[in-house]
This record gives C-alpha cells, structure tokens and sequence, in this order.
C-alpha cells in the first residue's frame, strides 16, 4: 500500500509537466518513474529487513547488581554451551610510564592462583568441567572470558569470579610471568605490525596514555614491581568498574539468580575520576618516518594516515563508521578502487580503513603497505583527494542498506560464537554500556547518504590528518667482507716494552691502558699496598718537566681523563684492580693523542716522586687499609686467600697493611717505582682511530728510551695451593657475616668459554635458590677465577649470623644439584645472550678495549682474542657444561671461611 500511495503522488507530478513534447516525455518519465519506484519499494522492502534483522540482535535483557557491576544477558539456545565475558573497564590508559604493562602483566597473574585456588587447580578445575577459560587487553579495558557446558557454568562463573576478585598474585609466580611477558613482547615485536602500531601511536598519541605499547616495553616490564601492579588491581578490579556479559542456553530469571550469587557479593570500591584527554589536530601535513628493526620486510614500506575525530557519543558516529566502511573496509572499497585504476595500481599493495574509538575520540585509520620504489607523497595526496571528497559525493542508499544488511547479518553470525560476541562489544560497553551499544544499532538505521556527506565535510573536509611510515631496516654495508673493522698490531720495542694498538675508525676517542705486571709480587709481602701509594705519588708529584699540579693541568688542557687507582667510594668499577699489575688509565681524542702519550711517558719515565706528594699519598691511602681491614667481606677473602694458597701472591691484600705502610719511606717507593715501571715490565695498549702506523711512529718516539731499572722481572713465582677440607672461623662482632668457600679444578685453555658460561649460570642459580627464594642472602654469587695456570672457584655469600648453618647447607646443596644438572639449550642461550651482552657493555669505552686487550697479552694470547672470544661463547653447547661441570666442581673438600 504505501508504494501505490507513492506511485499516485509520482503520476500526478508528470500531469504538471511542460506539455511540449509531452507524449514522448510522458512515457520517458513514467518509464523511469517505475524503475525508481520499483528502488523506492524494494528499498521500503530492504528497510522492513533491516528492521527485522536488528530486532533479532537486539533480544538482551540488562541488570545492575547491588555492587554497580552490569550485567547483560542473551539468551541463546542452538547450542548447550554458556559464555560469561567479564569486561573490566581498565587497560593501558590508566598506567603511567613506570607502570606501562600493568594491565597486561596483571592479565597473566590472574591465572596464576587466589586465595581458594592454585594455578594448578586452576587450570585443572576448568579442564575437568570442559570450559575454555582466556582473557585479553586492550588500552582501556580487560576481557575475561570462560566458555562452559550448560551444566557446569555455575563451577565455571564460581572460577571466573574467585579470578576476578581474590587472586593473590603469587610472588613465587611473579618472576616467572615477568619473563613470560617479556618472551611475548619480544616475539610481537618481530611483528612489523606490531612495530608499526607501536610508532603510530607513538606519535599519534604523543603525550597521553595512548601512545604507550598494551604490552608495555622489556624495559618497563623488567623493572614492574608486585606492589605497582597490586596497587593496579586493587584500584580498578572491582565490580563497580566492571560489566558482565552471559550468553548461550540459559533462561535469564535462573541466570540472575546465580550471577548474584557468584558476583554479587563482592563490594563496589571507589575509583579514580575519569579524565578526559584531548588530542590536538595536526597544524601542518607531515609525513614522519621511521626505520623497522629486527625481522621487518625488506622489501615494502607501511603508511598509516590518521583523522581525529569525535567521541563515540556524537551524533554523526554512526555515519562515520560507514563511511569508513565504503572508504576502506569492504570489498572494492573506494581506496580499493582508485589503486586497481591503470595508472594508479602499482603504487600500493593493499590498503584499508578502520575506525578506532574509545570513550574521548575516536580515530580513521587508513593503513596502507607500499612497495619501497613507490611516490610516497603522492599516494599521501591520492588518500588525502579520496578522504575529502566523501564530503562533496554521496554514497548511494541502496549501498547503504546492503551494508546494513551485511552488517545485521554479521551480528547474527557472529552471536553463535557466545564468547567472541561479547569480546567484539567491549569497546561499546566500556564506552557507554549497554545503552550506548543499543543506541548505536539505532542510529545506524538512519544513516543516510546525506548524513555521511555531512559528517565528511564537517570532520574530513578540512582537516590535516597525522601521516607516518615505516620503512625497512637501514641497511648498514658489511665492510667485513673487504676487511676487518678492527686492525691490530703487536710490537716488543728495543727496551722490552710491550705495545698493542687496536684501529677503528668509528670514534675518535683514543683510550691508552699502561700495564706494570706483577704489582704484588713486586712489592713482597712486608710492602702490600705500596703500589696504592706509588700511584697516587705519580699523580700528585708531577714529573721534571711539569711537577706538582702542573702536570694534572697539562692533561687538563686537552681535556684528557686520567686514572691511576681505584675509586674507593664505587662498589662496582673495581673489576680490573688485581695484584697483578698496576695500571695508568689515559683518555684523550685524537687531535690530542700525540700530546696525551708524550705526558703519559713522561710522567712513568720522568717522575718527580716528592717528599710531598708521597706524604699526601700515604695520608690518602692508610685510612682506606685500615677501613678495608674492618670489611667482613674483605677480612673473608684475606682469610680465604691465605690459606687457599701455600703463599699467598697478594690476592686480598691490594691496600697492605695500614701499620706496615706507615712504616713505609719515600726511598723505598721511589726504588719500588725504578723496578716496577721498567720498560721491560710494561705493557702499553692503544684503542683508537689513527692509523697503526702513525701511532707507532709517536709511541717510539716517546717510549723506546731506557729508564729505571732496565730488564728487571718480577720475582719467579708458581702458585700452589695449601690444604683443603677446613672450615676457619673469624669473629668480628658486627652485624652481618660473610661466607666464603673455595674449591680447586682443572680445565683446558680451549674450555674456558664453557666454564664462563658455567660460573654465570651457576651464579643465577645460587642467586635465585638461596637469596631469592629463600632469602638467605644480601648477596651471593661464584667467580671462577684463574692466575697462571691454577684456577680456582669462590662462591661468595653476605649474610646474616642466624643464617650460616642454612646457608652453608643451601650452597653444598646447589653445588651437588650442578654436578647432577641437566642444561636445557633456552637456559644455555640465554646466559651466552647475557655473557656476550655484559661483555659489550664494558667495551663501550675505548680505555676499556684497551685494557681487556693487556689482559689477553697478560695470559699470552694475541691481541685480537678479546675480539674473537664472543664467537668462542656462541659455540658453547649443553653438553660442553654437561662435560665441564663435574671437573669444575668435583670436589667436596672445600676450603670455608666464616666471618661474623
């Protein structure tokens, strides 16, 4: 009826009509005129459709328990099964940037035990009643979903719900998860998608939650702390903040029943206000790019265009979602469509659109993939042409309710999945609940073209959108295959002094390490510490040329660094302050190399070793032995090393003895100084940019003079090691005690990578095992230490006196638990990863090159196998530890000292 009504008023408009021509006229138009009524009714038809079609998706019933909690039910009875979708209002927008990655990393904890369950009853309940049991994080909000047989989802809610609101967050778990969730951000980062998302947000987002990674970084996640994420689920988990979706075979008065039950006896809590962020629009069209990293395709470039647009709760959303739609989200889409045309169809690989929204804004995003030769800025500008004359050409009705119709159908489909609907309405639901989910399928129905047109010219038209892209990693040339990166030289001069030189060309720092071999040896036992004093007296001193200060101003004039001791007051930097040698650390730039070297040799080869400055020396250095004397740790060592050895080289004894070195006279130093830093005794490495050549013409232009006592050697010198299997206790009367125990081995020079690596798992475990979790220690941990040919093992543990008995059980065990350890290739991986990344880590520095360099030419090795020995890591397997570690720790009579 209402087509002949509309048929009736079409024929009497053509009666009106000009008369001329009016037979031909006539029939053209009422031609016409029933084709476009034959539209207008099968249009009227597709409307009664789409009507019929909504009112199917639209059968929910909605309930707000006493607590605040939503709750929204569907009944659903094809199948048996029942899916209740829990959405916590709560993801990423609300961590800051120390905390980014809570929402995420709580997501994960939450399946790892509460107060009635743990993990394994967990996991083992939802199994024995066939549930599926998942969940899942997005910026602002949480899904947590279980999928149950009719008959078992009141075990299934009872799971669910004990997850929800009394999960404990297991700190024996927390560890565990942290390193889950950093394996899952380093796999998705290997995802260009990934990489490209997290940088559009990045910039996109700038300066707002938004722009911060779901998963957070490895960063942020390594250094999450219990207390920050507990705080998280206390602030946001509660039922207030939460809306409870069930669908599938149930009737909703025995569904609200058990919901009140399961839910509704946890208490509302408060929660933080919600505050609003407001992005700003681009001033200018930019394209701002970037570089992927890792496994990212070498062979094509991601474009991401982005209009900011209204709240969801706009008027004009739902006409912004279908135009989205027609621009970019279907099958011949109009992007589709301009990049299939001829001339065009090269320029892009694919391209789509999509709407994004939370409940501040939401956001057109037009994601393209473009072959590397393509005219990026031209592909821009087509976009940008397509976007805006949305607002100047309709999209057709009849276009529009096939989409509607796709789209009910869509919804339909999608309802038989239980679960997975209610996850696809999160968004609403967090954005305005249930209304605000139903209100959008209402307005959806009077979307018209006008509408879209209006929408398009009111938020597109005119608007500059933010443009990024992604392109391939830079591709850096591999000039190894041409030569090595690094050049080295190895030279005895004439007067016995070693010299080393490392060339690379990538900085134009110059680091210069001086090495006097055997500093304890060459003291003798009665002047243990002197080289602290020595050292000191060389700064402080000056040489002929430039004595006293002048000389520290020379280095200071070219802005060079200088170090001759250890900084008693950094824990940490001592690693290469051994009795060993004695050392002068120069750094410098290569304009001032020349410069630098001719004060290094004068001050070792001309010194002016005063009266003055060694009275300064001795006042610096008496109270640093006479505090290292009262070190629990220190006192162990000393202990531990005297015993160890038949005689002892010096090991624990660098700073001497304090009333032994007040006895010490500047005549003494001053011979000490003649023997020590005689050519014959030193070995000089250089790390830097110039070349070999020239930097042997300077070094035998300053060093290849004689000085001191020309020829002199340490005294000869075989290590031994004294009686094991005793236990020497020490009293201190202080608070903590400190545990050290030493054992003896026998292993190949070509082996030592294994036992690094060995030593360096062992220590993680001792660390995790005895401090970890049974907090028995401030510190623990083994050094695998070798001087000449004897090697030798000290694990090392800080502890309290109450502790010891336990303490020393807990290491005799780890060390048995070795001997019997399986190695699984991940674990043997990860401590190579660390080894070789701790390695880099000290070479940054070019001093540090130098210094890692001597220690190699110390050992007798070439200068270049510090540079080789990460390859030598890489090759380490499970089975070399496997055929290691019973040589390295086979030994039960193990040499003990306790200090408390």
């Amino acid at each position: 009826m209402v087509c002949i009504r509309k048929f009736c008023r079409l024929l009497k408009s053509v009666y009106f009509m000009k008369k001329m021509k009016r037979e031909l006229k006539s029939c053209i138009t009422i031609l016409a005129l029933f084709s476009v009524i034959s539209c207008m009714c099968y249009g009227e038809n597709i409307e009664n459709k789409e009507s019929d079609l909504f009112q199917g998706t639209q059968q929910a019933s909605v309930f707000y328990l006493d607590n605040g909690m939503e709750v929204i039910f569907i009944e659903n009875h094809a199948n048996p099964m029942i899916a209740s979708v829990t959405i916590v209002k709560t993801g990423s927008r609300n961590e800051d940037a120390a905390s980014n990655g809570s929402a995420h990393f709580l997501e994960h904890l939450l399946f790892n035990g509460t107060k009635k369950r743990t993990q394994e009853q967990l996991y083992n309940e939802m199994d024995f009643y066939g549930g599926y049991n998942n969940a899942h994080t997005a910026t602002d909000h949480t899904n947590y979903m279980i999928l149950m047989p009719k008959e078992y989802i009141a075990q299934g809610m009872d799971i669910q719900a004990d997850m929800l609101f009394n999960s404990t967050l297991p700190v024996e778990k927390f560890e565990k998860e942290r390193g889950i969730v950093i394996e899952e951000i380093g796999k998705s980062a290997n995802q260009p998608a990934y990489q490209v998302q997290n940088y559009f947000q990045r910039i996109f987002y700038t300066d707002t939650p938004y722009e911060r990674p779901i998963l957070g970084t490895a960063s942020t996640i390594s250094h999450l702390k219990r207390d920050q994420v507990l705080a998280y689920y206390q602030t946001w988990y509660v039922p207030n903040n939460m809306a409870l979706m069930v669908i599938g075979d149930f009737t909703t008065a025995e569904m609200l029943k058990l919901v009140k039950e399961k839910y509704g006896l946890y208490p509302p809590g408060p929660l933080p206000g919600h505050e609003s962020i407001q992005l700003k629009q681009p001033s200018h069209l930019r394209i701002v790019r970037a570089h992927g990293v890792g496994k990212f395709p070498d062979n094509q470039q991601y474009l991401t265009i982005a209009y900011l647009l209204p709240p969801p709760a706009s008027v004009d959303f739902a006409s912004l979602g279908f135009l989205t739609e027609f621009l970019g989200s279907k099958e011949n889409s109009i992007l589709e469509a301009l990049f299939n045309q001829e001339s065009y169809k090269d320029m892009v690989n694919t391209i789509s659109a999509n709407l994004d929204f939370n409940r501040d804004f939401s956001t057109l995003q037009i994601s393209a993939e473009l072959p590397l030769n393509t005219d990026v800025d031209r592909v821009v500008e087509l976009i940008i042409q397509s976007v805006q004359s949305m607002a100047n050409n309709s999209v057709l009705a009849n276009e529009i309710s096939s989409a509607m119709i796709a789209r009910q159908t869509q919804e339909i489909y999608l309802l038989e999945q239980l679960h997975y609907y209610a996850m696809m309405k999160s968004n609403y639901l967090v954005a305005g609940g249930y209304p605000f989910l139903q209100d959008y399928m209402d307005t959806a129905l009077q979307v018209t073209p006008l509408s879209i047109r209006k929408a398009a010219e009111h938020y597109l038209r005119d608007r500059i959108p933010m443009v990024t892209l992604m392109s391939p990693p830079l591709q850096i040339p591999d000039v190894t295959k041409a030569q090595s990166l690094n050049q080295y030289h190895r030279e005895t001069l004439g007067n016995g002094l070693t010299v080393a030189v490392k060339e690379n060309k990538d900085s134009r720092v110059i680091g210069i390490h001086l090495l006097a071999k055997e500093r304890s040896l060459s003291e003798g036992k009665d002047a243990w510490g002197m080289t602290e004093i020595l050292q000191r007296t060389l700064l402080e001193g000056g040489t002929d040329k430039h004595p006293g200060k002048a000389l520290y101003q020379e280095f200071e004039s070219i802005g060079a660094e200088l170090k001759v001791h250890d900084n008693p007051y950094i824990p940490f930097d001592d690693y290469y302050h051994t009795p060993q040698f004695a050392y002068i650390r120069l750094k410098s730039i290569d304009t001032f190399f020349e410069k630098g070297l001719e004060l290094l040799a004068e001050m070792v080869s001309q010194p002016k070793l005063t009266k003055e400055a060694f009275d300064q020396a001795k006042r610096q250095v008496i109270p640093l032995s006479a505090t290292a004397a009262m070190n629990t740790g220190l006192v162990a060592h000393r202990l531990l090393y005297d015993n160890l050895f038949i005689k002892n080289p010096g090991f624990g004894w660098l700073l001497g003895d304090a009333k032994r070195l007040e006895k010490l006279q500047l005549q003494e130093v001053q011979a000490f100084h003649r023997t020590l830093y005689n050519p014959a005794n030193l070995m000089l490495v250089i790390s830097g940019n110039l070349p070999i050549e020239e930097v042997m013409k300077v070094v035998k232009n300053y060093f290849s003079n004689a000085w001191g006592e020309a020829g002199w050697q340490p005294p000869a010198f075989t290590p031994q090691f004294g009686k094991l299997g005793i236990t020497i206790h020490e009293k201190t009367g202080k608070s903590q005690s400190y545990i050290a125990l030493a054992n003896t081995f026998e292993v190949k020079e070509e082996d030592k990578p294994a036992v690094n690596i060995l030593g360096n798992l062992f220590s993680d475990r001792l660390a995790f095992n005895l401090r970890e979790k049974q907090g028995l220690a401030y510190t623990v941990g083994i050094q695998l230490e070798k001087y000449r040919d004897a090697h030798w093992y000290i694990i090392s543990m800080g502890t309290r006196p109450e502790n010891i008995k336990r303490a020393l059980t807990g290491i005799r065990e780890e060390i048995s638990n070795i001997r019997k350890a399986t190695f699984e290739a991940d674990e043997v991986q990860r401590t190579i990863n660390a080894a070789i990344g701790r390695r880099g880590m000290r070479r940054l520095d070019r001093v540090n090159q130098a210094y890692y360099i001597s220690m190699e030419l110390l050992d007798g090795n070439t200068p270049e196998a510090d540079d080789q020995y990460n390859e030598r890591l890489k090759k380490v397997t499970p089975q070399d530890l496997e055929r290691l570690v019973y040589k390295v720790f086979q030994n039960d009579n193990h040499l003990i000292v306790i200090v408390e």
